[in-house]
């Protein structure tokens, strides 16, 4: 019984919002705030794509594909048209870090991709 007493806190803790590791790069919804990102830790080829990776690089995946259902045609078509002939240049930038910690930006391109991957997976 002490043990359930010692460990309830830190299960109550591990559920608060914020409380996980996970970047909290991200776009602008009704519920996530944009990151501003720093476009001099992005490569130079890649940093056109800030301005997305702001909008979309959202790290909590229930907020994500809250964006995802919101976003209209026109929004997919630009995220679409815009990370397919660079993707394999972000997923090589990313995979340059290995199992180091990466910097917010890189996290909000990971997030992208992701969003990506699920508007063309149908989800809305």
């Amino acid at each position: 019984m002490k043990f359930l007493f010692l460990a309830l806190p830190a299960v109550l803790l591990s559920c608060a919002p914020g409380s996980d590791d996970r970047p909290r790069s991200g776009a602008t919804t009704e519920t996530h705030t944009a990151t501003r990102l720093n476009p001099d830790r992005v490569p130079a080829e890649l940093r056109h794509l800030v301005h997305l990776a702001e909008r979309w690089g959202i790290g909590d995946d229930v907020e994500r594909i809250a964006a995802v259902d919101r976003a209209t045609p026109a929004e997919r078509a630009e995220l679409e048209q815009a990370v397919t002939p660079v993707s394999d240049r972000i997923t090589a930038w990313l995979d340059s870090f290995g199992q180091t910690v990466m910097p917010d930006e890189a996290a909000a391109f990971m997030y992208m991709q992701l969003a990506l991957e699920e508007m063309r997976a149908g989800r809305r």
